[in-house]
C-alpha cells in the first residue's frame, strides 16, 4: 500500500509532473545528439533551443498537464521521431513518411507496424503515461507555486536566449545548415506542412493537369502490329538476381533469355527514389528529365500511347493508395487492381494473378497496337507473404520477427520473391513470344531494399538517407525476334549502352517511346537507350523537398562507396 501511495503522491505532485512533461518533450532532441550526422554545434543546438522554448512554454499554466495537451502537435512528432530512430538510426521526419502513412496501404502498415513493437512499445509507455498523468494534473486541484512558475520562465528565457547564440554561431559557421532541415521539430513542422500541400497537389492532380497533351503520334503506319509491356516490380534489388552475379541463381529463366541474345541487363541501374509512390510515378512519366513538380501538371506515359493510337492496359496487384500511381495507370484504357476484389486483410495474392489479366487482354489481341503495364506486388516485407507455399525455393523462409538474427530466413524469403519475378518475367515473354509480332518486354523495380547486409543493421527501403541496396535495382529489356529483324537499329543501340550508367526512373520513358517510334512533346532521344544519340545524364535523387540532388550530395552514405566499387557500378 505504501508503494501505491507513493506513486499517487508523485503522480499529483504537480512539480515534477512539470519536470517529467519536460524531459518526455525533449526525449527525442537528445537520442538525435548521437543518431545525426550534422556538425556537433548543430547537435548541441538541437537540444538547447528547443528545450529553452518547451521549458517557457511549460511555465504558461499553473497546471503542467494543460500544457503538455496544448502541445499535443509536439507530442505526437516526438513519438513518431522515435519510431523513425529505431527504424532507420537517424534522420529527422520526412515528408515522405508522413506521406507513406496515407499511402502505403493497410497490410503493409501492419507488416511494418508489427516488427517495430520495441519501439512502438517504447512510445507507447512513455506518451501514453504522460498523457494519462496529464489528466491527473489537470483534475488536482493543486496548482504550481507561482514563485516556482516566475523562477522556471527565467531560467527558460535563459535558455532560449543561450539557444539563439549559439544558432547564430552556428549559421556563421556552418553554409550547410539550414533551421528547418536540422533543428527538431522544426523540420517535422515543416515537413508536416509540406506533406499537406503535397498531398493537396496530388488530389487536385485531375484539375491541374486537365488541357495537357503530349501531341504524340507514331511515326510507324496504324497497321503495324506492336506490343509492349512494363512490368514495375516492388522492393526488387539488382544484387539477389542471378543475372546480376548473386550467387544463388534466383533467375535462371531470365539467364536463357540472356544466353539466348533476346534479353539486355543494365548491370549500372540506379533509382532517382527510395520510395514507392515517388519512384513508380517517375517511371510512368516524362518527370525523371523534368522537375519533379512538373508531375502535377501533365500526364504520362499511358497517356503519350493512348495517343499514338494504342490499346493500353493498367494492372495492378497492389491497393489503390490515392498517389500519382492510381491516376497515372488510370489513363489506361482497360485497368484492373487484383486487390479491389479481395478483402482487405488479405495479403497473399501471388503476382502470377498478373499473367491471367495479361492473357485476358491478348486473347482479344488483334494484331494493333497495345500497351500493357503491370504493376507488382513484388519483394516487399513481409517477404514470407509475397509468394505460394508452393513456389518456395529457398528454405526455412519463415520469419518470426524482423530481428537481424533472423537474416538468414529473411534472405531465403527474399530470395524466393525474386524467383517469382523470374517466372512473370518469363512468363510474360513466352505469351509475347505466341504472338509472332515486335514485341518488347521491359522489366525494371521502383527501388531496392536494407537487408541487414552489414555491421551498421540497416533494414528495410524509404529511409531518409538513401543506401546502395536501396538504389540499385534491376533494368531489363527483352524483344521478340519479329522486333529485332524489323528494328535492327533500335536493338543494336540497347546492346550498345549495356554497360552505361543509367537513372531508370530517367530513361523508361524516353526508350519506350524510341523503340515504339513514337514522337511526343517531352520526348529525349539523348535519354532512349535505344537511340543511337543516348548518352549517359548526371544521377539524380529526388530528395525529400522533390528536389533533385546529384546522388554524390543527397546524404548517400560515403560507407557505400566500397558497395559501388565492389560491384562495378560507377559511385555518383
Amino acid at each position: 500500500m505504501n508503494i501505491f501511495k507513493r506513486i499517487s503522491d508523485f503522480a499529483h505532485n504537480q512539480t515534477a509532473l512539470f519536470w517529467i512533461f519536460l524531459v518526455m518533450l525533449i526525449l527525442p532532441n537528445v537520442m538525435m545528439f548521437f543518431t545525426e550526422s550534422t556538425g556537433t554545434l548543430t547537435r548541441i543546438v538541437n537540444i538547447i533551443l528547443p528545450l529553452g522554448l518547451y521549458w517557457f512554454a511549460m511555465t504558461f499554466n499553473r497546471k503542467p498537464g494543460v500544457m503538455f495537451w496544448c502541445l499535443f502537435l509536439f507530442i505526437f512528432l516526438d513519438a513518431f521521431q522515435i519510431v523513425l530512430l529505431y527504424l532507420f538510426g537517424e534522420s529527422p521526419i520526412a515528408v515522405d513518411m508522413f506521406l507513406n502513412v496515407v499511402t502505403s496501404n493497410v497490410t503493409e502498415e501492419t507488416e511494418l507496424l508489427g516488427n517495430l513493437i520495441p519501439a512502438v512499445a517504447f512510445v507507447f509507455v512513455v506518451y501514453l503515461s504522460g498523457i494519462g498523468l496529464s489528466i491527473v494534473s489537470i483534475r488536482n486541484r493543486k496548482r504550481l507555486n507561482e514563485i516556482f512558475r516566475h523562477n522556471q520562465r527565467k531560467v527558460g528565457i535563459l535558455v532560449i536566449g543561450l539557444g539563439l547564440l549559439l544558432l547564430g554561431v552556428n549559421f556563421a559557421v556552418d553554409r550547410r545548415f539550414k533551421l528547418h532541415d536540422d533543428i527538431f521539430p522544426v523540420n517535422g513542422c515543416y515537413n508536416l506542412g509540406l506533406s499537406f500541400g503535397r498531398y493537396y497537389h496530388v488530389m487536385n492532380y485531375e484539375n491541374s493537369s486537365r488541357g495537357f497533351s503530349f501531341h504524340a503520334e507514331t511515326s510507324r503506319g496504324d497497321s503495324i502490329p506492336e506490343v509492349y509491356v512494363l512490368i514495375l516490380g516492388e522492393t526488387a534489388r539488382a544484387d539477389n538476381f542471378g543475372i546480376y552475379g548473386y550467387n544463388r541463381n534466383t533467375t535462371p529463366k531470365m539467364q536463357a533469355l540472356v544466353d539466348s541474345g533476346a534479353m539486355v541487363v543494365y548491370r549500372d541501374a540506379l533509382t532517382m527514389s527510395n520510395t514507392t509512390h515517388k519512384s513508380v510515378p517517375l517511371l510512368l512519366s516524362a518527370v525523371g528529365s523534368e522537375q519533379y513538380d512538373s508531375l502535377y501538371h501533365q500526364h504520362g506515359l499511358i497517356a503519350a500511347f493512348n495517343e499514338a493510337g494504342y490499346n493500353t492496359a493498367f494492372f495492378s496487384n497492389q491497393r489503390r493508395n490515392h498517389s500519382f500511381i492510381d491516376f497515372l495507370g488510370g489513363e489506361a484504357q482497360d485497368q484492373f487492381f487484383i486487390k479491389d476484389t479481395v478483402s482487405i486483410t488479405t495479403t497473399n495474392v501471388s503476382d502470377m494473378q498478373l499473367l491471367t489479366l495479361l492473357d485476358r487482354t491478348l486473347n482479344r489481341y488483334d494484331g494493333g497496337k497495345l500497351l500493357v503495364v503491370l504493376h507488382c506486388y513484388g519483394s516487399h516485407f513481409n517477404y514470407y507473404d509475397r509468394y505460394d507455399r508452393s513456389q518456395a525455393r529457398f528454405k526455412p523462409d519463415e520469419i518470426p520477427s524482423a530481428d537481424k538474427k533472423y537474416r538468414a530466413a529473411m534472405i531465403n524469403a527474399y530470395d524466393n520473391t525474386i524467383a517469382c519475378v523470374d517466372e512473370l518475367v518469363n512468363g510474360v515473354v513466352e505469351r509475347l513470344q505466341q504472338l509472332d509480332v515486335p514485341a518488347v518486354c521491359l522489366y525494371t523495380s521502383d527501388h531496392g531494399e536494407d537487408i541487414y547486409d552489414d555491421e551498421r543493421g540497416r533494414f528495410l527501403h524509404a529511409s531518409p538517407l538513401p543506401t546502395y541496396y536501396q538504389l540499385h535495382v534491376p533494368f531489363v529489356v527483352w524483344a521478340s525476334q519479329p522486333y529485332r529483324d524489323s528494328y535492327p537499329e533500335k536493338w543494336n543501340a540497347l546492346m550498345a549502352h549495356h554497360d552505361a550508367p543509367i537513372s531508370t526512373n530517367m530513361v523508361t520513358f524516353h526508350t519506350l517511346l524510341d523503340m515504339s517510334g513514337i514522337n511526343a512533346k517531352l520526348f529525349k532521344p539523348s535519354l532512349a537507350l535505344s537511340n543511337d544519340s543516348f548518352k549517359p545524364a548526371q544521377r539524380l535523387y529526388v530528395n525529400d523537398h522533390n528536389e533533385y540532388r546529384p546522388l554524390d550530395n543527397c546524404g548517400l552514405k560515403k560507407q557505400d562507396e566500397a558497395l559501388f566499387r565492389k560491384n562495378n557500378i560507377q559511385y555518383p
